[in-house]
């Protein structure tokens, strides 16, 4: 489960702005892209885990799900569906540019003062 490893990478990330500003963390929330081989689950499950012992133990973690955007040649931005993969919802063509959608970004902390 990779999302453990993604799950300390995020906390180190966290800690370093929390020790920066002298605070504990006491939330965070992450972008993350529905193209991004991320399960959403599976980070949330791993975290609290990952987090103990750290300045984010018993912080909060919320995701936002950001959808994926492809540029369809005749329609221009388009969302994506996964199971139809990288190809444009309203003509089957291939929108082999995926605009958005892949993302892993630590957004915002929340810190205590």
């Amino acid at each position: 489960m990779h999302e453990a490893s993604i799950a300390l990478d995020l906390i180190r990330v966290a800690e370093t702005v929390a020790l920066e500003h002298g605070g504990r963390v006491l939330a965070l929330t992450v972008r993350l892209g529905q193209w991004s081989a991320v399960v959403p689950e599976a980070l949330q499950a791993a975290f609290p885990a990952c987090a103990e012992g750290t300045l984010l133990e018993g912080a909060r973690l919320s995701i936002q799900s950001v959808p994926g955007v492809g540029l369809c040649p005749l329609h221009g931005r388009v969302e994506l569906n996964l199971r139809r993969g990288l190809r444009c919802p309203h003509c089957d063509a291939p929108t082999p540019e995926l605009l958005q959608g892949d993302e892993l970004e630590l957004d915002e902390l929340e810190l205590a003062d």
